[in-house]
Order: C-alpha cells, then sequence, then structure tokens
C-alpha cells in the first residue's frame, strides 16, 4: 500500500498527515486564517521534500471535515484534493483539447 494523505478541516485549525499502511508518518498543522489554498499547498510540499517523495508516490488524498460544506476552507480542500487526484494520480486520465 502506498502513501495516503489525509487532511481534516476544522474551524481554528487544519492538518495535512501523511500516511502509510494506518501508520502515521508525518503531519503538518496550521491555524485557519483564511488562506487554506497557500497553507495547504505549502503543507503537500513539505511533506514530500522532507520525506524524499515524488507527488506519484501518493496513493490516496482522503478529506475530512467537521464544517459545513458551504465553508469556503472545506471547499477549497475538496477542490484541491480533485485536482491533486486526477493530474497526479492520474495523469493518464488527463484529457488534450483540440
Amino acid at each position: 500500500m502506498g502513501y495516503v494523505f489525509f487532511l481534516e478541516t476544522k474551524k481554528e485549525e487544519s492538518s495535512l498527515s501523511l500516511v502509510r499502511e494506518d501508520v502515521l508518518i508525518a503531519a503538518k498543522k496550521w491555524r485557519e486564517s483564511r488562506d487554506m489554498g497557500k497553507q495547504l499547498f505549502s503543507a503537500i510540499d513539505e511533506l514530500l521534500l522532507q520525506y524524499g517523495l515524488q507527488a506519484g508516490d501518493i496513493g490516496d488524498f482522503v478529506v475530512r471535515s467537521s464544517l459545513p460544506s458551504v465553508y469556503t476552507g472545506v471547499r477549497i480542500a475538496e477542490t484541491v484534493k480533485k485536482v491533486y487526484t486526477f493530474g497526479v494520480m492520474h495523469p493518464s486520465s488527463s484529457t488534450t483539447l483540440k
């Protein structure tokens, strides 16, 4: 089994964990301050670099939140997950515009 990014969003604090075979490898936490995208991309980059991983080494990206889905931070988290899944985890599924 590969690595998994596990993102948890809360009202006051969010975290991105790197997990492998149900074992926590590392986590990055940040206080929410209307910059979810910046913080999340920074955490992804830091975890990949710190453990010498490539983006394709991540086999799954899980988002969990106790907040309603109408919160902007939750929407940003879900969007990053979808983009990461589509663009990095399944590069062969990308389409070419003609």
